[in-house]
């Protein structure tokens, strides 16, 4: 989550959110407190108007306070029930005269009070009151407190639910706008992971923005900058290879004339000279296999074929081998399924895992090849009793020209397995065991599904 501009930008938007919340939320609050409590003054002082004006209206007509009088007063009060739920009145003359009051509990306590607004408290219970006096009457009207309070609380919670909502909606909305907006990120993101070392081919994305199609305009550059220096590479490396083969093969053969011609004491420095030609003649065309398997001239000739022919395959070239070290093959095949794999390169992979553990090896040691088959995979195991690799260099085994120096290998053959092993989509497992070395080898029965366009690393 560190690492994602999404969930930046949508914890960016949460906290600007809540801090306009957190803003907002007290001035809203003040401001609705301030509304209710003006609007509910302005109807106890239009109570005590109108009360005032009926009032008025008997004492033009020079009518005196009777039951009559106050009967209609109490009609004309309860024509808004609600009002008589909250608001009580109370009516008197200059003199003190009681004309209507509708709680007889509270007359002194509201004939008490000054003219304007004003709290009073009575038996525990806040009362808001207005006293309005004109044309020589005085009408109060009052308000229990705890009634605004619980119609401030309903103003509030209507107000509330529907900020929340929206509040809420805002942010979901935004999520899934944002979701919606980052899904070509998304989708470069996939691509991306498609493309591993082994694969250069251009990404193809269409209807995306025109900030991504920058971005990826500019990684298809790369990756063409790059294939074309892999491909000099292999080019330089093919090209190498040939020319360096012809000129050895001259020394090969003047050695081999000499060394008819000269007498034993020559001869002696002419075999080690000749086995140094053979050496490097070895490793170029180690390299000559690399190249052409990075320029993928060999992986998609597949031919049907059995594991025990790609093991006879393995072994016919390292025959002389065998026999010079006086070592041991054991072979034991259990599969009989047909491989549809490119048989000259799984034939290299197992021969270069074979000639290391023959070339380790004493005389009279043994190796063995067990052949066995998975539900998706046949798996070569390949071990030996040369003691192992050192723990520190087994790690790194398959780099490129890491090797144990004592037997004058090369550190290639390894790594030509790996390349093959990941071209076929396998898998490749090193390990010590007690007597030395056991690698396994586990290749897919068909190569069928295999990526064209890969290329090693």
């Amino acid at each position: 989550m560190k690492g994602s501009l999404r969930n930046k930008l949508l914890i960016s938007v949460l906290l600007v959110t809540g801090i306009l919340c957190l803003a907002i939320g007290p001035f809203m609050y003040h401001t609705i407190k301030s509304d209710v409590k003006e609007i509910l003054d302005d109807r106890l002082a239009a109570s005590a108007k109108m009360l005032s004006h009926i009032v008025h209206q008997y004492d033009v007509k020079n009518e005196k306070p009777s039951s009559s009088l106050t009967n209609e007063l109490i009609q004309q009060i309860e024509q808004n029930k609600d009002n008589t739920e909250v608001i009580v009145c109370n009516v008197t003359r200059i003199d003190g005269e009681l004309i209507i009051s509708t709680e007889d509990g509270n007359q002194d306590v509201l004939t008490s009070v000054k003219d304007g607004y004003s709290f009073i408290r009575d038996n525990g219970t806040i009362w808001r009151v207005f006293k309005l006096t004109e044309h020589g009457i005085s009408v109060t009207t009052a308000e229990k407190l705890d009634k605004r309070r619980q119609l401030f609380n309903i103003v509030l919670i209507g107000v509330l639910i529907p900020w929340i909502l929206a509040v809420l909606t805002l942010i979901i909305s935004l999520y899934f706008i944002i979701q919606r907006v980052f899904k070509p990120m998304t989708q470069l993101q996939d691509h991306f992971d498609k493309h591993t070392g082994n694969s250069l081919t251009p990404i193809e994305i269409e209807d995306v923005p025109s900030e991504v199609k920058g971005v990826i305009a500019g990684f298809n550059a790369l990756l063409a900058r790059v294939k074309a220096v892999l491909e000099s590479e292999r080019r330089f490396t093919a090209d190498a290879a040939h020319e360096l083969r012809t000129p050895l093969a001259g020394i090969t053969t003047q050695l081999q004339v000499a060394m008819l011609k000269q007498g034993e004491t020559v001869d002696n420095n002419l075999k080690q000279a000749n086995l140094a030609v053979k050496q490097l003649t070895e490793l170029l065309d180690q390299l000559l296999m690399l190249a052409r398997l990075d320029a993928e001239q060999m992986a998609s000739i597949t031919v049907s074929s059995s594991a025990s022919e790609i093991t006879a395959k393995a072994l016919m070239p390292l025959q002389d081998m065998i026999q010079e070290n006086q070592i041991q093959i054991h072979k034991i095949i259990h599969s009989e399924q047909d491989l549809l794999l490119p048989q000259e390169l799984v034939a290299v992979a197992i021969r270069n895992v074979i000639k290391n553990a023959i070339q380790f090896s004493s005389a009279e040691q043994s190796v063995s090849i067990l052949v066995t088959e998975q539900p998706d995979f046949v798996t070569w195991q390949i071990t030996d009793e040369a003691g192992g690799i050192n723990p520190d260099l087994l790690p790194n085994v398959t780099n490129r020209f890491v090797h144990d120096k004592k037997k004058g290998n090369f550190g290639l053959g390894l790594s030509i397995t790996k390349a093959v092993i990941d071209i076929l989509n396998g898998k490749l497992t090193i390990s010590n065991t007690k007597a030395g070395l056991r690698v396994d080898i586990s290749l897919p029965y068909s190569s069928h599904e295999l990526n064209s366009e890969q290329t090693l690393n």
